[in-house]
């Protein structure tokens, strides 16, 4: 049985819903009807702390901490089933991407997102290709005969992480570094 949080009218921004609407625009979640359908093709419902239905549904009452510190927005696999499934046209998967956007700016991302992006913006890989990890894939590769790995465009993986959303989780780091 899930806790029930009792929510203060104080605590509630009641202007996230037209926040979120206007980003969203033609796809609003103003449209939902709660019925459901989302939540029950969700193929990772067993694992997040509120259904897709639930997060529209507090999108809607304002609870903007509820829903930008919910695992939800980063758990999904962006499978876009539910959006597939949705009677009323809402683009869940839209509104969980914009969402994960209004995190990052609030510093809600999960350490281990901040570390991919910090890995991939230090190195260009995602996991780290250096030192005795870097001298095993090359081995493994030689023997296999594959091609030899080509180090990425820094520039180009900088360029779009600093443009993104994700550009602020660097922002994140460097200023935790200064302090």
């Amino acid at each position: 049985m899930t806790e029930e949080k009792v929510v203060k009218s104080s605590e509630l921004d009641h202007h996230f819903r037209y926040e979120i609407s206007e980003k969203v625009g033609a796809k609003t979640l103003l449209k939902c009807i709660q019925c459901g359908v989302c939540s029950s093709g969700c193929t990772v419902s067993e694992f997040i702390d509120l259904q897709p239905h639930r997060v529209v549904a507090s999108l809607l009452l304002g609870l903007k901490d509820v829903v930008l510190s919910s695992n939800a927005i980063w758990t999904c696999s962006l499978c876009h089933r539910c959006t597939e499934r949705c009677p009323k046209n809402v683009d869940y998967s839209f509104i969980l991407a914009l969402l994960r956007n209004m995190a990052v700016e609030e510093g809600n991302a999960p350490k281990e997102y901040t570390v991919t992006v910090n890995t991939l913006y230090d190195s260009g890989f995602v996991v780290p290709y250096t030192g005795r990890m870097k001298e095993t894939i090359d081995r493994r590769r030689e023997r296999l005969e594959l091609p030899q790995i080509v180090p990425p465009n820094m520039d180009d993986i900088r360029f779009i992480i600093e443009k993104t959303n994700l550009g602020d989780l660097i922002k994140n780091k460097n200023n935790e570094e200064e302090e």
